[in-house]
């Protein structure tokens, strides 16, 4: 069975880190936004609309010193963490945030909504924080350009040219010491099953056999 792993990352894994120390639980909630009207004769009728994006709340700490406790290989200082979080927040662009090994595996593109934290009482550097997260849905937006006809002075036939509001998903990986097909896949893809995939799609003949700084397309 695979070991829980949460890893956060920015700019299509430009940069990225692991959670180091596991949260005792992993909050999840889900709002429906349905419309209630009222109809002559007919009384109140609901509208079904799809739910409102999820809002996911981490509860943890980022530890000064290795201990049993840590599940990542690579530990950061507390506040390496706590400035990556806030910079990247203040980017005003999405994070990818991906859960593997529980029962709420994930791979969400989202926003920090919420980030606190505080050093532990009796225990020097260490932070507790929490960090709270919310869905973002991937969409675009029409950009309208006015174009006058010189014959008439009217506005003419408006131009539309539609434009990703953010980066498109990330397409390739760079593999990490450490690294296998079945992590990248479930990091990436969220589903370790697709290691396959990715070996067909890189002409990898034996699954197992991957090197630090090879880059793969998923």
């Amino acid at each position: 069975m695979d070991l829980a792993k949460i890893y956060l990352s920015f700019n299509n894994q430009a940069e990225a880190f692991e959670f180091p120390v596991l949260p005792e639980e992993v909050e999840i909630k889900e709002k429906g936004n349905n419309k209630s009207h009222i109809l002559q004769n007919i009384g109140e009728v609901t509208i079904i609309n799809k739910v409102k994006a999820y809002t996911l709340t981490l509860k943890g700490l980022f530890p000064m010193e290795n201990g049993p406790y840590v599940t990542s290989k690579y530990l950061l200082k507390p506040a390496v963490y706590v400035e990556k979080i806030k910079r990247w927040r203040d980017t005003g662009k999405p994070v990818r945030l991906v859960i593997t090994g529980t029962s709420v595996d994930l791979s969400w593109a989202c926003t920090i909504e919420e980030f606190s934290y505080k050093e532990k009482a009796g225990a020097v550097g260490d932070i507790e924080y929490t960090i709270s997260f919310k869905e973002y849905r991937w969409f675009k937006v029409k950009k309208v350009e006015i174009v006058s006809d010189s014959k008439t002075s009217q506005p003419a036939i408006a131009k539309t040219e539609q434009r990703p509001v953010e980066k498109e998903m990330p397409k390739t990986y760079t593999v990490q010491k450490g690294d296998t097909l079945c992590s990248i896949s479930k990091k990436c893809l969220g589903d370790s099953g697709k290691y396959k995939e990715i070996a067909k799609k890189n002409n990898i003949a034996n699954p197992s056999l991957i090197y630090p700084g090879q880059v793969l397309q998923l």
